[in-house]
């Protein structure tokens, strides 16, 4: 594959990065890849799914699409440490391997697509020829989450119906970050609309603050189902999270609390539609990115 274009970002939770150039020059880090670029980022993971042969007939029963799942990803990269120095082709080895030991996020550019998979590590094999400007080798990037997420969150605002939000939100049913205001700021409501153009089903999360003393409760119109809190909503954020099936506060676990456990999740290039029961000030965020597997 060609991978001229192609752009791979690492960075872990200290605020340290290194980049991957594609095969045309090394990055300011020193690092570029080979002809064989990246493999694995987007070929599917393999899948986790259990098949029962029948026994009077020819092949096995069906298999509903919710027993489809996948297992963790595994991206691996040819690459190159490259500068004029022994010294500088060195420090570019070790800026890599210092990322041995920490959670990262790869994030790659590549053409129309700007993806990344947050919560992975990494392992480094380099070859054992040593030469004055450049060492070959091999990044190893185990991704416990397969799905790869747009760079771009989607965002839409809901508010209370008995209060005004506390603040200016917009009513164009689906937010894009960062924010293009378009012909207009105006109220939102207690419904809004989320999209995913991704290729494999989205989680959603749903962020609630303000002063909603009696919980609040979501409806998915797409299906009918609900996810209800019974807590008291205040100016520390309430997170929903429907790829943990979890509610948080301040980090704390608050799921004791849910009384509808229905957490919103949007099909592969399809979208929902929400809205919001409750009373009170505030607002309440639905977040997602374009999915991919």
């Amino acid at each position: 594959m060609s991978t001229t274009s192609l752009k791979v970002y690492i960075s872990d939770g200290d605020g340290n990065s290194v980049t991957i150039n594609g095969m045309d020059s090394a990055s300011s880090d020193g690092l570029c890849c080979t002809f064989d670029g990246i493999e694995g980022w987007y070929s599917a993971p393999d899948a986790k799914v259990t098949q029962t042969e029948q026994q009077t007939g020819n092949g096995a029963y069906d298999v509903p699409s919710s027993d489809v799942l996948y297992a963790a990803r595994t991206v691996v990269i040819h690459l190159i440490a490259l500068d004029e120095t022994r010294a500088g082709v060195v420090y570019a080895m070790d800026k890599l391997g210092a990322m041995h030991g920490k959670i990262v996020t790869i994030r790659v550019v590549d053409a129309r697509f700007d993806t990344y998979i947050d919560h992975a590590y990494i392992d480094v094999k380099w070859g054992s020829n040593r030469y004055e400007t450049a060492s070959v080798g091999t990044l190893t990037i185990v991704c416990p989450r397969p799905m790869r997420l747009s760079s771009q969150q989607i965002t839409a605002t809901m508010v209370p119906t008995t209060g005004n939000g506390g603040g200016m939100v917009f009513d164009s049913g689906v937010l894009h970050w960062p924010i293009s205001f378009g012909s207009g700021a105006v109220r939102s409501n207690n419904v809004c609309t989320i999209n995913n153009s991704g290729t494999f089903m989205s989680d959603v999360i749903i962020t609630a603050s303000g002063n909603m003393p009696s919980g609040l409760t979501i409806t998915n119109v797409s299906d009918g189902t609900q996810l209800a809190y019974s807590g008291i909503v205040s100016s520390v954020p309430l997170v929903l999270d429907s790829r943990t099936q979890t509610a948080t506060i301040g980090g704390v676990d608050v799921s004791r609390n849910l009384t509808q456990r229905h957490f919103p999740t949007i099909p592969a290039g399809g979208s929902i539609t929400l809205t919001l029961i409750t009373s009170g000030t505030g607002s309440v965020t639905a977040t997602t990115h374009d999915t991919y597997i």
